[in-house]
């Protein structure tokens, strides 16, 4: 696999971003691209990277990077709009566009987590998107959210938000909080996160501010989801995912018009069948990656078995 760093803009944030291309890839090809855009506290080493080798195996190329606020790029710490993400990944998508190794007609976008309702919001928006795929997604961020936690705690946080909104206008600041106080991680997700980012990326867990949490629970990329269509959606979700429940999957997929298709993963949670190690991943990621293949038109793409 060959990589090649590359710094883009998004509203004047300078991003940082990497493609990564076949080893096959010689000069003057123009290759059929993904942008593989990360969740809620994503970072482009961390999911994507268990992505790109095993799609760049089958001759396809991978273009991930660090929302504003997050990991290399520029922006404010602790601020995680899902609609200035998606100006992020539209952004990234022009820039694609731009390079040489690149088929510019022939572009699609993967999401995982918020990064899947991230992606549909902007294949909705933007016409210039190919083929997209969510994966563990959400239709409804705040409808996830409150699904998986205590009601009263739901509405204790409601109330919090409220003081910081009056705070946010007297002072200009919003307070910050856990990430996890927005989003509850159940046991088995809060295992694989403990294990697998904080001990090793550095800059995976950064508090985000009540603000944040407000624009998070008000995300409702499945109200535009149907303008994506006639372009092909994919949903893969894990049917025993606590984080996400299969209810966003599912209600994604019935609001989509067609062409879409739907993989429930069963036995799957929220970040399971994402390894590589995983039976699952060898199951479901050449699904996926076959899946591009047929919607980019990529001839050329071998087939891809892992």
């Amino acid at each position: 696999m060959q990589t090649r760093q590359h710094v883009f803009y998004s509203d004047g944030i300078r991003l940082e971003g990497l493609l990564q291309l076949p080893d096959s890839y010689q000069a003057g090809q123009r290759l059929p691209g993904i942008i593989l855009a990360s969740g809620f506290q994503g970072l482009k080493e961390l999911i994507p990277a268990k992505l790109w080798g095993a799609f760049t195996s089958a001759g396809l190329a991978c273009f991930t990077f660090d929302y504003r606020g997050f990991g290399t790029s520029d922006g404010e710490h602790g601020r995680v709009l899902p609609q200035e993400q998606v100006k992020d990944v539209l952004d990234a998508l022009t820039f694609l566009q731009q390079q040489p190794e690149i088929d510019p007609a022939h572009i699609g976008l993967l999401g995982w987590g918020l990064g899947g309702g991230v992606v549909v919001q902007a294949a909705a928006e933007d016409t210039r998107v190919q083929a997209v795929a969510s994966l563990n997604g959400v239709g409804d961020a705040g409808r996830a959210v409150r699904d998986s936690r205590p009601y009263v705690d739901w509405l204790a946080l409601q109330d919090r938000i409220a003081q910081d909104r009056i705070q946010r206008v007297l002072t200009g600041r919003s307070q910050l909080v856990s990430p996890w106080e927005v989003v509850p991680l159940e046991p088995a997700t809060r295992a694989n996160v403990e294990e697998d980012m904080y001990g090793n990326h550095e800059r995976f867990g950064v508090n985000i501010s009540l603000q944040s949490a407000e624009a998070y629970y008000a995300f409702r990329p499945e109200q535009v989801v149907h303008c994506i269509s006639p372009r092909p959606l994919l949903i893969v979700h894990g049917v025993q995912n606590a984080l996400h429940p299969i209810d966003e999957a599912r209600s994604l997929y019935a609001l989509a018009k067609e062409p879409k298709d739907l993989i429930e993963v069963s036995g799957g949670h929220h970040l399971d069948w994402i390894q590589p190690e995983s039976h699952l991943y060898t199951t479901v990621i050449p699904q996926i990656i076959h899946w591009f293949q047929q919607h980019l038109r990529a001839e050329a793409v071998q087939k891809v078995t892992l």
